[in-house]
This record gives C-alpha cells, structure tokens and sequence, in this order.
C-alpha cells in the first residue's frame, strides 16, 4: 500500500509540475513568421515550413528544421529557381533529406517535387513527377521511408493526379484512374491537408470527402463525411487517424465526428467536461485514445487535450498555434509566430499528461492498446479483483478475476464497455476492438 501510495504521488506531482508547451525558436529571421505543415520523422527529427503570419497570401519558401527533439531549430530558404512558386508541404526521412510539394500561383508556372539531401541548402526537382498539364498542382507530398513515397494532386486529365514511388523519388509512376475513385464536378484537394499512419494515408477535398489508400498510395477509397467541405471560406476542417480504423474530423467551429471503420461512416462525439477542441488543427497520439487540438483563429486561439477520443476536453492556454503533429506520447510540436530569430517561433510538448501512466493520477485505471486486435493491459493503482466485459448494448459477456491481462481475440469488432473492480470501487471505459 506504501508503493502504491508512493506512485500516485509521484504521478500527481509530476502531473502538477510540469508544461504542455514549452516555446522555442523556429530559426525564421523575419518577424511574424508561422511554423506549419510539421512533419516528425522521429523522436529528434522534424521539417516544417514557413509562412507569413500577417498576411498568409504573401509567398514565403522556408523550412525549418530540428534534430534534437526540438530544442534547436534551424531555418533555411527553398530555392526552387523560381521565387512565385508555392509551398505545399514538407516530408523529412532524416536530417539531411525531405522533400517538397512545389504548387503553381499564376499561369505557366509548373510545379512538382522537390527534394535535398543536404539539410535544404540545395533542392533540386525530381521531373518524373511530372505535374505538367495545365491543371496540375501538386498538394501533398509523404515520404513513409528512404525508399517509398507519394504524391497528391488536383485532377488532371479527368482524374487525380497521384505518383508514387519506390526509389527515393529517382522515379515516379503515375496511378492509374482505374486505382482511383474519379473526382466530383469541381473537386479538389487542398495544401498539406492529409495524414498518415504506417502505409495507411488519408487526404480531403473540397467536396468534403475524404480518400484512403492502404497500401502507400498505389489503389484508394473515397468516403463521404458530415463536412460539406474542407477548405471552405465559411467552413473547413482537419483530419487524424489513431488506427487504420479509427479516426476524427474536426471543423473550424470545433464539432468533432468520430470514425471506426477508416472512414465509411462518421457519427458526432458529444462534447462534455469544461474542455473543448479549437477548431484548427488536430492529431492523435498514434493507437491510443489521446489527441490534442489547437486553434489560431483570433476568435477561437488555444490548445486543449482529450483521452478519450475527444469526449471529455482540457484546456491548456488560449495562445495562437496554427497546427500540432505528434509522433507519439513523448513527441510532439506546434506552430507559433518568430518575433526575432532567436525567440520564439514553435511550441515543444514538454509534458507528460499524454502519457498512460499519468493518467493514473485522474484515472482509476488505463487500458492500453486501446484499440486492440489480441490482448489488452490494464494498469491500475489498487490491486484488480474482478474485470467484466460489456458489449454496446451493456450485456455482460466476459468476466476476469485478479488479472490484469486479458484477452479480446474472441471478440468481434466493435466498441465495449470494461468495468474494473479495485480496492471495492468500480470504474468503467470504453473500449474498441479491431
């Protein structure tokens, strides 16, 4: 009991004590430059580019970029050769190399892909993806490993324009339309707006749809959601995937839709606590039930976090932070605005409310993974006497006794109910099965 009590102290104070963001330098020279488009490449690594945070129409080629888990930045110029070129968005593999999504801004400009394997002193173009129909615009670029990536574009020739590659961009092949869902009337996508999880990768439209492929791009899927549109002037949104099968859409008015099954159906998350998302940027913390959202809207500004799938919110500050990427429960970044080259410019998540063991501190226990296809854990500060298993409809299905691994194979998928008995309290969370 003396160990026990110990570990929740512990985890409380630590709780207490420390910050969600901690700022830093983005390494940008000019004042009210924002940092978006994060890329995380791994626990030290990360890209980003740059933009103007007073008038976002003006053209900016920066990137930015850390190898020390985001204590330094370091800031550079995309020379792409033609200085009315934009930026879509950044792919990192390592310190050295990442790649660009390079769009047009006028008429008989031509973009593409862009990659340096020299920290972004030097880009040069990688023509295979060719991007050179007049309709072409190159939107997103994603680079899973060294080897394999994949290309997003508007349609062209009468559907999307989509390259993947298996050779570090030395060639690109152009997916076939038949892989493809055809586009609506009018369709696009829009800049840097997708996300991804191992081969899996997701991006949205002005239809507000939303196209999966599974396998790094070669064939895709298009489903409907509640948006009538992403990028739109009165509404817009952002998407984050946790599994292959679970993901969130949040809109800029802060109303969140949850997915189970990758995308074909999307049901409202009915909000509570004294927390809500801020309608701008949102990710998961990769399988788990953890995600932060942030905001940069003048009217709608801050960060908040959920651990159970966005139900229930806390809010963190009510500073601008114009997108948030995390890599896991450790790693994470946001964009903020440079006011001089040596401070500020990006936020570091430097806290530990995102991890298992410190929800202890609020919960009675944690289950992880959560989802899960075979066996979950249960971590609880009091000793477990009874574990039942409910299915939606709050039938009892399965019963444990003084165990705290279980398992779920047997399980069809789905959402359940697990109810813990420890030290005679009972406690209750949700859980998905694969």
């Amino acid at each position: 009991m003396i160990l026990r009590l110990l570990l929740f102290l512990f985890l409380s104070s630590f709780y207490s004590q420390a910050q969600f963001w901690t700022e830093r330098a983005s390494g940008f020279p000019i004042t009210s430059t924002g940092l978006s488009k994060i890329h995380i490449v791994d626990n030290n690594i990360a890209w980003a580019t740059g933009y103007d945070g007073l008038n976002p129409n003006n053209n900016v080629q920066r990137f930015s970029t850390t190898s020390d888990g985001g204590t330094t930045w370091n800031a550079g110029t995309i020379d792409v050769g033609d200085s009315a070129l934009g930026i879509s968005n950044i792919s990192g593999v390592s310190a050295t190399t990442a790649y660009i999504a390079v769009h047009p801004r006028a008429a008989g400009q031509q973009g593409g892909v862009w990659q340096t394997i020299d920290t972004g002193n030097t880009w040069t173009k990688q023509p295979s993806a060719a991007f050179n129909s007049a309709t072409s615009f190159a939107n997103v670029v994603h680079f899973y490993n060294f080897n394999n990536g994949v290309v997003i574009g508007d349609p062209a020739g009468g559907y999307w324009e989509i390259y993947t590659t298996s050779d570090s961009g030395s060639s690109y092949n152009r997916v076939p339309s038949t892989n493809i869902p055809a586009p609506l009337t009018g369709e696009v996508g829009y800049l840097g707006q997708y996300t991804q999880l191992n081969n899996h990768i997701w991006f949205t439209t002005s239809a507000g749809r939303v196209f999966h492929s599974s396998d790094m791009g070669n064939n895709w899927d298009v489903f409907n959601t509640p948006l009538s549109d992403f990028g739109g002037t009165s509404i817009s949104g952002d998407i984050t995937f946790s599994t292959a099968s679970k993901g969130l859409i949040q809109d800029n008015a802060g109303n969140l839709f949850i997915t189970q099954d990758a995308g074909i159906t999307w049901n409202p998350v009915n909000i509570s606590g004294t927390g809500f998302p801020y309608g701008g940027a949102i990710a998961y913390i990769p399988n788990s039930s953890r995600v932060v959202s942030t905001g940069g809207d003048s009217t709608l500004a801050g960060t908040s976090y959920s651990t159970d799938d966005g139900i229930t919110w806390i809010n963190v500050s009510t500073d601008q932070h114009v997108d948030v990427a995390f890599l896991d429960e450790d790693t994470g970044y946001s964009g903020g605005f440079s006011t001089i080259s040596t401070l500020d410019g990006v936020y570091v998540y430097t806290d530990n409310v995102l991890s298992i063991y410190d929800q202890l501190a609020t919960q009675q226990f944690v289950l992880f993974p959560n989802p899960s296809s075979n066996f979950i854990n249960i971590l609880s500060i009091e000793p477990i006497e009874k574990i039942e298993i409910y299915d939606i409809n709050y039938r009892l299905l399965i019963e444990y006794r003084n165990t705290s691994l279980i398992n779920v194979s047997d399980l069809q998928s789905g959402v359940y109910f697990i109810k813990v008995n420890s030290n005679a309290t009972w406690s209750t969370q949700q859980l998905i099965k694969n």
